[in-house]
């Protein structure tokens, strides 16, 4: 199996908020909030985790409103969401690198 993986500018894109989001989800909603998430086009990567927070993903919206509604209408539908934190990125410092 090949797998590509492309990192890319997105501001020129018009996709300009990058945000990480680590979740506490109920462990019997775990799988179902996990695919869910990944299967949202804006969700560039989600997985789970050991800690307080068991699943955690990176989001993608072209401004904070978008984020905003994101967070709100489609993580905030979730099952077993307990807890959220969210952290928006400023600056990467370093991007995906093979080898």
């Amino acid at each position: 199996m090949l797998h590509i993986a492309v990192e890319s500018d997105h501001e020129p894109l018009g996709q300009g908020v990058e945000a990480l989001v680590w979740l506490a989800v109920a462990p019997h909603d775990l799988t179902g909030a996990g695919q869910a998430l990944a299967a949202r086009p804006e969700v560039r990567f989600a997985a789970a985790i050991t800690g307080r927070s068991n699943l955690v993903f990176s989001v993608l919206c072209r401004t904070p409103p978008d984020l905003y509604a994101f967070l709100t209408e489609q993580v905030g539908a979730l099952s077993g969401v307990q807890a959220a934190e969210t952290v928006l990125t400023l600056r990467r410092v370093k991007t995906l690198t093979v080898g």
